[in-house]
């Protein structure tokens, strides 16, 4: 996802969607968390932070929906000890946008917890202080390694991280595509030259010749100049590290000069706007994802948005298993005695610490659990948290988890 203060400052806008209650008169829906009574619905409060409007909306709001859905579900259901408000405050994926977010949340008396921040930028700016509140926030979407690096105890990822994606990548295009000389390409942003510099290294332990390494100017219309770099270069393969926007008019314009060779990026492409971009040429492209866009979630969630943000729900899944695992906190905290939202703030702490790789919760996604002290996303086998994706016909087909495509 995009991590970076590059972003344009932009108006802050602020979006609040409360999910329907759906508890009724007997269960005393809204009522305050202090002074609960067993037979009454306690009402909290949970934040999403993210780009909800702007120009990479695409990228949060099918998390933020999915979100929304499955609040509703708890909403719904029947015993469940609370009525959850989900309030959408909208920075548009600017860290010049977080602070009046941050101070918000924090100044909400009922705020129990945070979905996000959806980008790694904006998780800098906000982490502190959300850490320094004790509010649990655990992002769908934010995938900067070094985030995991900031002694947040209050901070959880439910999504794996970049390091990972890079390596896989390079694996794969070693090993599956077996690319002989490879050319990367990069947008010069802490996220895409991260991730290439990953792909680059990975490639060249494998014994592939890195032909060039080589940084474009994002925003750029015309490409002409990197398409003749990489035709003269007598690569076979292209990794691009960056965002749709740039690696859509780079596969269209090469594949229209007639560069016929292979092209893969990773999760900052995987997106519908790839797809406009690139037209009949993204046919063939290749993906990485540490987002899981495929199984029975997708057609429910289609079913419900319609592809309103993306018709590729990037994050979808997660953004409600996010949803999920923080209202099981609230259920549990609650269950547990906890009547003020300070206690069932410390409530979610304790059931997230106690979601571990013996002990996950099975999300629609993939298994939640976090590793003890940096609460990165865990598995016994890392390669079951990211996905290769192959453009096919049009669409984005899934070729299985990293676990899957590489054997192990």
């Amino acid at each position: 996802m995009r991590k970076h203060g590059w972003l344009a400052t932009v108006a802050l806008l602020s979006v609040v969607v409360l999910t329907a209650a759906a508890c009724n008169e007997e269960e005393g829906g809204g009522a305050s968390p202090t002074g609960a009574t067993p037979t009454e619905r306690v009402g909290v409060t949970v934040y999403f932070q993210g780009a909800l409007t702007g120009d990479y909306n695409y990228l949060v709001t099918p998390s933020f929906q999915a979100a929304q859905l499955r609040f509703k579900e708890l909403n719904a259901e029947e015993g469940y000890p609370a009525t959850i408000t989900l309030v959408g405050e909208d920075t548009q994926g600017d860290p010049a946008n977080a602070p009046p977010v941050v101070e918000e949340v924090v100044g909400d008396p009922n705020t129990v917890a945070l979905i996000g921040p959806a980008f790694s930028g904006e998780s800098e700016a906000s982490g502190d202080t959300y850490n320094e509140a004790g509010i649990p926030f655990v992002t769908p979407s934010a995938t900067n390694p070094g985030l995991a690096e900031k002694g947040w105890s209050y901070w959880y990822r439910g999504v794996a991280n970049d390091s990972g994606q890079g390596s896989l990548a390079g694996q794969y295009i070693a090993e599956v595509i077996g690319a002989k000389k490879i050319f990367v390409a990069h947008d010069k942003g802490t996220y895409g030259q991260g991730l290439a510099e990953i792909v680059r290294d990975t490639v060249e332990a494998k014994g592939v010749e890195v032909a060039a390494f080589e940084g474009i100017e994002s925003g750029s219309e015309d490409f002409s100049a990197l398409v003749t770099k990489i035709e003269a270069s007598g690569a076979d393969f292209l990794f691009f590290g960056g965002y749709d926007a740039d690696f859509g008019k780079i596969v269209k314009q090469a594949r229209d000069a007639g560069v016929d060779i292979g092209f893969m990026s990773a999760d900052g492409s995987t997106s519908s706007t790839f797809l406009e971009l690139a037209g009949d040429a993204a046919n063939g492209v290749n993906l990485v994802c540490p987002c899981n866009i495929s199984g029975d979630f997708t057609a429910k969630y289609n079913a419900e948005y319609g592809g309103e943000a993306s018709a590729v729900p990037v994050y979808a899944a997660e953004g409600y298993d996010v949803a999920s695992v923080i209202g099981e906190g609230i259920k549990s905290a609650i269950e547990g005695g906890a009547a003020t939202p300070e206690e069932i703030r410390a409530g979610i702490k304790t059931y997230l610490d106690g979601l571990t790789i013996d002990n996950p919760y099975q999300g629609v996604g993939k298994q939640i659990a976090f590793a003890p002290g940096t609460h990165e996303l865990a598995a016994a086998d890392p390669a079951l948290l990211y996905y290769f994706y192959k453009v096919e016909n049009g669409t984005i087909q899934s070729l299985g988890t990293a676990a899957d495509v590489l054997g192990g």
